[in-house]
């Protein structure tokens, strides 16, 4: 099957915002959605509560931006937010954007899983530094700012375990550190 130019661009277009872990939203001015990735989408239905539509703590940021048009114009402009709910946080950024097929301007709105952010950023420290499976999960819930007391409540182990732990990870850090010097 032969695809024409447009049609290989936006397939193109649409395999690479897909491939974000972020959530990706392309929408009209009317808070209309033109584009939701797969991400964006689950991020949407866990936000709203009647799961129709865009959750209103994301249209309020796209009506921040569509309001500032009157005070910057065209100048490129981002609003950033954040949305917390009891389990996760989510950090905003919305944007303008000029679509092609499209006379009027869009809003891009990147929508960041706080939590999948550190995660991925912590697997990545533990291969990084040859963390143990344990002291991997003890490094995540570190670097989402859990007490010592904390980690040791939700890994069901001592204080003082974690403790030893932490200490072998900073030996860890301090070793590959000191190997790129």
């Amino acid at each position: 099957m032969n695809m024409s130019p447009s049609e290989n661009s936006n397939h193109f277009f649409t395999s690479v915002l897909e491939g974000f872990v972020d959530g990706i939203l392309i929408l009209n001015l009317q808070g209309e959605f033109i584009y939701a990735n797969t991400p964006a989408a689950h991020i949407c239905q866990q936000l709203n509560t009647d799961q129709n539509g865009l959750p209103q703590e994301i249209w309020r940021s796209c009506e921040a931006l569509i309001e500032s048009r009157e005070l910057y114009g065209a100048h490129p402009l981002v609003i950033e937010s954040e949305i917390t709910t009891d389990l996760q946080t989510f950090r905003l950024r919305v944007q303008w954007i000029s679509l092609e097929d499209s006379r009027e301007a869009s809003l891009l709105v990147r929508i960041e899983d706080q939590q999948q952010s550190m995660q991925s950023l912590a697997v990545t420290e533990a291969k990084k530094y040859g963390l143990t499976p344990r002291e991997a999960e003890v490094w995540f819930l570190r670097r989402c700012n859990k007490s010592r007391k904390e980690i040791a409540a939700q890994l069901y182990i001592t204080i003082d375990t974690v403790k030893k732990h932490l200490g072998n990870i900073q030996s860890k850090k301090q070793a590959h550190q000191e190997s790129w010097c």
